[in-house]
């Protein structure tokens, strides 16, 4: 059975979005896939969406956040806050934030810059990436990465044609037609980021479809497209280090993307991602588009 003793030590690897900056690439993973939620088709009004979410890992609730973005014309900003919560805090104090802005030119996403500010206990962390039609034109990163002689170079060619953490999972879609919203076509891409340190692609496959059904109004209920997932590294990792292999050969990985209004978009509502202590589960609570 797993207690506290064996869970709350893994916490600060696996909380998306809230750990220092030599925790496990799953936190970035985990941070993208959260805020995935956003229109990308040129509109003349703006489209907002306020979204708030769990966070709990093998069951236990240990963390909670909230997403807002907004569309307006072709800019988009997307704002990202998530912090522990109940009997986690007694052993992890954490907490982060996370913007990203840009541009959206057809179906194409153009960020044209990332932030975020986390702190973890005494680690502060800090990343800010500066874009220009989707290729790095500047970064930074605070703490920096470790030197190790195994660690891949992360070079200039790796920054290019890329998207933010914040920006990774904005998934457009061929039109507003069901066919298009839900199923194969939702899940059959690969997602190129980088994230102030590590450049990686996850990789999308489609799994299945389902229907969600919920009373309250502020919560979804229609079909959900599920897709699975693997991550693969590119540059800025260290290869044979035991997380990096973990999370290459990590097959419980899933993205569950629901259709958003009458756009030609889907959003992340639930992200499940396996760990050596048991399931870390994000979904979203409540889910509003005005």
């Amino acid at each position: 059975m797993l207690t506290w003793k064996h869970i709350t030590p893994q916490i600060s690897n696996f909380l998306p979005g809230l750990a220092g900056a030599n925790r496990m690439r799953l936190v970035l993973l985990g941070a993208s896939l959260i805020v995935g939620i956003v229109g990308v088709m040129p509109r003349a009004q703006a489209t907002d969406i306020d979204a708030r979410f769990g966070i709990s890992i093998a069951g236990i609730p240990v963390g909670k956040g909230t997403v807002k973005a907004s569309v307006k014309g072709s800019k988009y900003t997307i704002d990202g806050f998530a912090k522990t919560s109940g009997i986690s805090k007694l052993f992890i104090d954490s907490k982060g934030r996370a913007i990203s802005s840009g541009a959206l030119r057809g179906e194409k996403l153009l960020p044209s810059m990332y932030a975020l500010n986390s702190k973890e206990d005494k680690i502060h962390n800090v990343v800010q990436i500066a874009m220009r039609s989707g290729n790095v034109s500047d970064f930074s990163a605070s703490p920096p990465v470790s030197r190790h002689a195994d660690r891949v170079p992360l070079k200039r060619v790796h920054t290019r044609g890329i998207v933010d953490p914040l920006s990774g999972l904005i998934l457009s879609v061929k039109s507003n037609k069901d066919k298009d919203r839900v199923g194969k076509s939702v899940c059959d891409r690969t997602i190129r980021m980088f994230d102030g340190r590590w450049r990686y692609n996850i990789e999308l496959f489609y799994k299945g479809t389902k229907q969600v059904r919920s009373g309250n109004a502020n919560q979804y209920s229609g079909p959900v497209t599920r897709c699975g997932a693997r991550m693969r590294f590119v540059a800025g990792h260290r290869p044979n280090k035991k997380s990096t292999k973990y999370m290459e050969s990590n097959k419980d990985l899933e993205a569950w993307f629901v259709p958003v209004g009458d756009e030609p978009v889907v959003a992340i509502y639930r992200l499940q991602i396996g760990t050596m202590v048991g399931r870390l589960v994000l979904q979203a609570r409540e889910m509003i588009v005005n």
